[in-house]
């Protein structure tokens, strides 16, 4: 009985315990309940909103930096005050006001949306999940990019040069480079100019758009070099997140991370987001341009409360705000790259389509796109005119395609009346009859029908062109003599026939199965079938799928547009992987997005064949890791090894190390109050950046002999004799200043009398350069520059 007695007196103390944790854990799970359900909206905002930001944070911060760059004042103070106030009225004018899902294509075959829950239910159509993994996948693939990166001090390619733009213009806050003739006295034997830079009156200008270098500047005033060198990587990240921002919003929000992970393993992305390009800024800016007009189109119309932000009159206000912001991010672009020039063309008759609708987004999304594009192509004539003039052709050819496009939205302009709507929608629809032999009359399929196959059809004629194009075209478009000789070692190394002026754009198709694989490809066409015939149905059968066809039909028309025509002429060297960037801004992310809802589709019919929802979720990994796997093996290459599994591919191997240390070397023996003459063009295109941004002295190259390397702006000759190198060290003492010899070899410094040195000895590795696949890694780059001090003999005082 004690011990009876004893038990239940400890189990009558244990309950009041048991009912004193319950009672407030319940309370906390019930208040998170209710809080959950009052905050139903927030994944889906903070997926809108974080996949809006980066492009909102490079509106921000490019168009002060360009206005400043123009009037040749950019520095940090005025760029701090003006762009992060900027960057908060951006974000606040386009996010107070988001749509919190988005209507898609019923997956499988039915004509209908999935249409967004209404607010009444109170359930969230973005899963916190879908919101978490994109972000982890787009952070994880900047800090890979960052602790991989290169470092392209020396101007041996297009990455160099743009890391030395911005390197300038954060120290000295204009563009202009000036050649400083004065300090080299009267000799009339120099040239300024080198790889990358063309000579602009009295001054050298890079060779490209001022874009990504005004960004790189940011870094620069940050950290120096790395400060420069690591915000590639940033940029990227946010390329990866706007693509995955556009990918949920189309294809589902649960397809948001597969699309960033199958594009972030591409070789392509991971070459890159590596080293100082503008492609991933192109990137961001479109993607991040497409998340915000689809975001317009599917802001919710009725009058409801998200979370207490008002609803119904601020909808057409968020919409024009969010088209305004969106068209401009896309024209921009133009800014970062003059190719872009070319995705523009698609959003022409998108906007003849929306004032035929009048819809109210179309009027501040037209305003968006001119003024963006005006500003880059200002900001162009102004500072990079020499560059745009050796790219006439180009352009012309441009003027050529926007002026089709032009013709397009013109034949667009009469649906705006609705006599002139209505007989067109009769005339889509009519079936015919005819008479058939045996005095039947049966119906014709109405146009509406065959347009749907017509659309279907298109995508897989044009992969099956690009196929077959190697076997009855060689496409040779190559004149210039430093780049027939680049491509002839090429094929040297590749043994192959020797043919300098092959461009190799025949294989473009090639590229993109190096870097995708089969299934990619082959899934993308199918996406683009099947989703060209949903989209030519949703415009005919406006009332069942009307939604989703607004929101894909801009993304369809730019990815197809840019799938094709830059596969037809990529207009880069094919050199891999340097010419694979061309694949990176659409060509590569459109691709994706149209093979991952080719997937969505497979998952949904499993599932209307009567299979198990299990059975359905392995169609779709399956499906991914078709994807995954080829991207994967293409960028890092694994193979087995004794010791294990090894990792030899492009995206493990980090190139340029050792070159900062080189280039300071080269500084501290140069000093200073020098006047740095090049006798070799090789050694110029290389070096010349580096003596005037890092050292700050003025450098020429000796007209003479020998060729220059492969690029625009090239010194193109040098390697002047004896007697020129004599009047130049002469005309530079003259000018009271102490005269620098630079050249390749020792042999070609061995001049008055004066013993050469090694100034620089750089052993580093490079990019592998192939033309007939992918590259499997890094080669070692060894450089020496040798230095010689000389003084004028007496004789030539």
């Amino acid at each position: 009985m004690q011990a009876g007695g004893t038990v239940r007196e400890n189990g009558g103390g244990l309950r009041p315990v048991a009912l004193a944790v319950r009672r407030p854990v319940m309370s906390a799970a019930l208040t998170v309940r209710r809080r959950y359900r009052h905050w139903w909206w927030l994944p889906g905002w903070l997926f809108a909103a974080m996949t809006q930001l980066p492009a909102l944070l490079a509106i921000a911060w490019l168009v002060p930096g360009m206005a400043l760059l123009l009037a040749g004042r950019l520095m940090p103070v005025p760029m701090l005050i003006i762009s992060v106030p900027l960057a908060a009225a951006l974000c606040y004018f386009t996010m107070r006001r988001l749509p919190v899902s988005w209507p898609r294509f019923r997956p499988g075959s039915a004509d209908l949306d999935l249409t967004p829950r209404p607010p009444a239910a109170r359930r969230p159509d973005v899963p916190v999940d879908a919101v978490i993994a994109p972000i982890v996948v787009a952070v994880g693939f900047a800090v890979w990019s960052a602790l991989k990166h290169s470092v392209p001090i020396l101007t041996t390619s297009d990455p160099g040069v743009y890391l030395q733009y911005g390197l300038w213009i954060a120290h000295h806050g204009s563009a202009k480079i000036p050649e400083a003739a004065t300090a080299f006295g009267s000799a009339g034997v120099l040239n300024f100019t080198s790889f990358g830079f063309f000579p602009n009156g009295a001054s050298l200008t890079p060779a490209f758009m001022p874009g990504l270098p005004i960004v790189l500047a940011g870094g620069a005033w940050i950290s120096g070099i790395s400060g420069a060198v690591l915000i590639a990587p940033v940029i990227a990240g946010g390329a990866i997140m706007s693509f995955a921002g556009v990918a949920g919003r189309l294809v589902g929000p649960r397809w948001a991370a597969p699309a960033a992970l199958v594009l972030a393993l591409t070789l392509p992305e991971q070459y890159t987001g590596r080293t100082t390009l503008s492609e991933p800024l192109v990137q961001l800016l479109v993607f991040g341009g497409l998340c915000l007009i689809i975001d317009s189109l599917a802001v919710p119309p009725r009058r409801h409360v998200y979370g207490g932000m008002p609803g119904g009159s601020m909808a057409p206000a968020a919409a024009m705000t969010l088209a305004g912001v969106g068209g401009f991010a896309f024209g921009l672009t133009v800014l970062v790259w003059i190719g872009s020039l070319s995705f523009l063309l698609p959003v022409f008759p998108v906007l003849a389509l929306m004032f035929v609708a009048r819809r109210p987004q179309a009027g501040p999304m037209a305003l968006g796109v001119f003024l963006g594009a005006g500003c880059g192509l200002a900001a162009g004539l102004v500072i990079s005119r020499p560059y745009l003039s050796s790219l006439s052709s180009e352009l012309h050819l441009f003027g050529l395609c926007a002026a089709g496009a032009g013709v397009v939205t013109a034949l667009v302009a009469p649906l705006g009346f609705p006599k002139v709507r209505l007989a067109l929608r009769r005339l889509f629809v009519a079936r015919p009859r005819v008479w058939w032999p045996g005095g039947s009359r049966r119906a014709l399929p109405s146009l509406a029908s065959c347009l749907q196959w017509v659309a279907f059809a298109v995508p897989v004629l044009v992969l099956i062109g690009f196929a077959v194009r190697p076997y009855v075209q060689t496409v040779r478009s190559f004149s210039d003599p430093s780049v027939v000789q680049y491509v002839a070692a090429l094929q040297r190394l590749a043994r192959v026939p020797v043919d300098g002026r092959r461009s190799y754009y025949e294989t473009s198709l090639s590229w993109v199965v190096w870097y995708l694989g089969v299934p990619g490809v082959l899934l993308g066409c199918a996406g683009a079938a099947l989703l060209g015939r949903r989209l030519v149905r949703g415009v005919y059968l406006w009332r069942t799928s009307a939604a989703a066809a607004r929101l894909w039909g801009l993304a369809y028309l730019v990815v197809g547009w840019s799938v094709v025509t830059v596969l037809w002429d990529p207009a880069v060297l094919p050199g891999q992987p340097s010419a694979a960037r061309r694949l990176v801004p659409v060509v590569l992310p459109g691709l994706v997005l149209l093979a991952l809802w080719a997937c969505c589709q497979l998952k949904a019919w499993a599932l209307e064949l009567g299979a198990r929802r299990v059975t359905s979720w392995a169609v779709g990994v399956c499906c991914v890791l078709a994807l995954v796997v080829p991207a994967f093996w293409s960028s890092f290459a694994p193979s087995v090894t004794s010791s294990g599994v090894a990792f030899r591919g492009s995206a493990v191997s980090r190139t340029g190390l050792g070159s900062v240390t080189a280039a300071t070397s080269l500084c501290s023996a140069i000093g200073t109050n020098a006047s740095v003459v090049f006798v070799d063009a090789v050694t110029a295109d290389y070096f010349a950046s580096v003596v005037r941004g890092m050292c700050g002295q003025p450098a020429a190259i000796v007209l003479g002999g020998g060729t220059g390397t492969v690029g625009s702006g090239s010194a193109g000759s040098g390697g002047g004799g004896s007697a020129a190198i004599e009047q130049v060290v002469t005309s530079i003492e003259s000018a009271g200043r102490r005269p620098v010899l630079l050249g390749g070899s020792a042999s070609s410094l061995s001049v008055l009398g004066v013993t050469p040195r090694a100034a620089v000895s750089l052993h580093t590795r490079t990019d592998e350069a192939t033309l007939t696949g992918p590259p499997a890694g890094t080669l070692p780059f060894s450089y020496t520059v040798w230095m010689a001090t000389p003084v004028s003999s007496p004789s030539g005082v």
